[in-house]
């Protein structure tokens, strides 16, 4: 559990360090250097890139991938998919309503309406996308041989999330840091319960 313990503690020093000037003010930085690197063609790839930490997509993969494991006889798997993504709706929204962070106003390039930290679509895909890989890797023989890869596919897609969404102006770093914490630390949660639970049953 010492992974989720420094995940959360991780995300509170966050939480605190986003109303200190210095923090603020390397987050403004770093958006107005992220502006100056667009270009017509980038824009358009990180604007896919970003729909990969979106709900729209990722709860009919979670549905998909949850119908195959039901096909499979692995049903509790898929509701448990489930309902961690929906933990890290919930938590999201309410995390962002109490912290009520205002988003970063440099010519953002899509529009966002709720608060800014923790960024939503980094959180997403920092719970989501380890979470698939992890059942994947266990149900599937061929994947479990490749599970590094497996996790690095779904790192890359998670770094890559976090990226657009500063790329487009929506979020500062510590936003998308803070929901990569939370992702992470649920992720984690899923993992470590469902271990201690194939314990059990081999008891």
């Amino acid at each position: 559990m010492y992974k989720p313990v420094s995940l959360f503690l991780f995300f509170l020093f966050l939480a605190a360090a986003i109303h200190t000037n210095a923090v603020q003010s390397a987050d403004e930085a770093i958006s107005k250097a992220a502006v100056l690197t667009r270009h017509p063609w980038l824009n358009e790839v990180m604007t896919g890139i970003t729909h990969l930490g979106a709900s729209f997509i990722l709860l009919p993969l979670i549905a998909i991938i949850g119908a195959g494991l039901f096909f499979y006889k692995k049903t509790g798997d898929g509701l448990l998919m489930l309902l961690i993504f929906g933990a890290d709706r919930l938590l999201n929204k309410v995390l962002k309503e109490w912290i009520e962070r205002v988003r970063p106003d440099f010519a953002p390039l899509v529009h966002e309406s709720s608060f800014s930290f923790p960024s939503g679509h980094s959180m997403n895909a920092a719970c989501v996308y380890p979470v698939l890989a992890y059942f994947l890797v266990k149900h599937i023989p061929f994947l479990s041989k490749h599970k590094k890869i497996v996790y690095t596919i779904a790192g890359v897609i998670t770094v890559l999330v976090g990226i657009s969404r500063v790329y487009l102006g929506v979020h500062f770093v510590t936003d998308v840091l803070g929901g990569f914490g939370l992702g992470l630390l649920l992720f984690f949660l899923v993992k470590d319960f469902d271990e201690k639970m194939k314990r059990f049953r081999q008891k």
